[in-house]
Parts: C-alpha cells; structure tokens; sequence
C-alpha cells in the first residue's frame, strides 16, 4: 500500500543529524580529475564526507543542502573553511544559469519523489556551463535493501527514520536529463555481512556532458 510522510523530508535528515552527527562515515570513492580552479556544485552536501575528499585539490566548490542540521555539521570542519554554503532546496537552485563547470549529485536524487528528482535535474543542467559535467552516483535496483519500508512510489521506500530511498535502474538515470549526454554509466557492486549473511550493496555511477 502507498504510504505518504507523516512529517516533511527536511525534517527528517534534521533529526538524523542532530541526533547522529556525522550520518555517514566512510571515504567516497575516487574523485574525477578537474582543472584548479573549477567551478564545482555539490547539490546535497550531506555531512560534508565528499567535500572533504575534495578539499586541497583547488577547485571553487559551492556546497548545498536543505538541511540546517547538515550544513551546521559540514561546515563547520576546519579543512573546509575555503567552501560556500548554502542552505537552499537543490528543486529551486539559488544560482545563476550556467555558472559551474562541474555538478556533483552523489545519493541526493535518490531520496527525492519523481517530481523532485525531475526538478533538481533540471536545475543541475541549468547551472552548468556548455561543456561542463555532471557526476551522479545513486542505489540500484539490485541493492539489497529494495523493497524494505513502506512504499510510496514504485522502487520508493519510506523506512523508519522518515528518509525516503528510491532505487534506480541504468535505463531511468539515463532518462533523468534529456538535455545532456551520458558518456559513462556503470553499476558497482560490493559484498557486506549483516548477522552472517552477505548481502549486495550496488550502486550506480554516471557521467554526463553538457
């Protein structure tokens, strides 16, 4: 049965903040080269884990959220001091068009319904320059939590923190933006052991060019 929330999706990852701090630990995984200088978007900061593994490598980075809770978190960690926050909804980009040479959307559309996920698309090519990519990583439909919480959409899953997740195949990314070119698409999958089982994490990660 489709479920809807009982309270927003700020408010939830506010609470997972506040009651968490840093949600996810971790390092991201290899980073794609850009020139110094690069004019870099990462919609969806998150605790700022991305963000660190960008630091030092020159680029003039722009880092959003809707949280508060996030930004609080992220931007208060002495190796990002160089960044721009901005606490802003990714649907409604407060930026000028065709400003970044490079957007990053790494596990942010994923928990965005279908109209969202339309409109943070769509303000992500905006804001990139002609030429310029954008870089996107989010769960697969083979991810072995697909299909646990309360559906709200097809592949769409509310679990008990209030966090919506939606679980995306190579065929529906390459959909998302019509206007820009997929030059890589790939699924990356690894093993984890919970209570003694393996199960399979996968995840997909994308390019695409303006």
């Amino acid at each position: 049965m489709l479920q809807s929330s009982p309270v927003s999706e700020q408010s939830a990852w506010d609470v997972g903040y506040q009651s968490c701090g840093r949600k996810y630990g971790g390092a991201p995984p290899d980073l794609p080269v850009l020139f110094p200088g690069a004019r870099v978007l990462e919609a969806g900061c998150g605790d700022g884990k991305s963000l660190l593994a960008m630091a030092g490598r020159g680029w003039d980075i722009v880092a959003m959220d809707f949280s508060r809770e996030a930004i609080r978190i992220s931007s208060g960690h002495h190796a990002l001091h160089d960044v721009m926050f901005i606490k802003a909804d990714a649907e409604t980009m407060p930026l000028i068009s065709e400003t970044f040479d490079a957007v990053f959307l790494s596990h942010l559309l994923g928990h965005i319904p279908l109209k969202g996920r339309t409109r943070v698309a769509a303000e992500s090519e905006r804001v990139l320059i002609p030429g310029g990519v954008l870089f996107l990583r989010v769960f697969s439909v083979r991810d072995f939590r697909e299909g646990r919480g309360s559906l709200v959409e097809p592949h769409t899953y509310r679990r008990g923190d209030g966090i919506l997740t939606h679980y995306f195949s190579g065929e529906e990314v390459e959909s998302l933006f019509p206007r820009l070119t997929c030059t890589e698409l790939k699924t990356v999958e690894w093993s984890m052991k919970v209570k003694g089982e393996l199960l399979i994490r996968s995840e997909i990660e994308a390019e695409f060019r303006k």
